[in-house]
């Protein structure tokens, strides 16, 4: 019984270190057949309903700045990344990816229609 309290006590230790790593990353296969107008509305006025941190504008940070940002340091994010949900993710990637500062069309300023 000892053994099997220890052992389910180092697998219940193991799987709390997993679990916060797995839950830091978004899943962003396909991004690219996502809406980026979906993602600009999703970035600027759907996370600004939960987040009151300020919300950079995609010429900010380039692409692969963002991807570091969305698949391992969402801490970087606006409020941790969480006013951005699993539903809209990929519109907002593809939103800030095709505007990156490295991208044939950065936006460096936020359109008057975001407020």
């Amino acid at each position: 019984m000892k053994r099997f309290t220890t052992t389910t006590l180092l697998a219940a230790f193991i799987f709390s270190l997993i679990l916060p790593v797995s839950a830091l990353a978004w899943d962003l296969d396909g991004f690219e057949n996502a809406n980026k107008d979906r993602g600009q509305w999703a970035w600027f006025t759907g996370q600004a309903q939960s987040c009151d941190d300020p919300i950079p504008v995609p010429g900010k940070h380039t692409r692969a700045e963002w991807k570091e940002m969305f698949t391992t340091a969402k801490d970087k994010l606006p409020c941790g990344g969480a006013g951005i949900n699993a539903r809209t993710v990929k519109h907002i990637f593809l939103f800030l990816h095709e505007h990156a500062a490295d991208s044939d069309d950065p936006m460096n300023q936020k359109p008057e229609s975001c407020g």
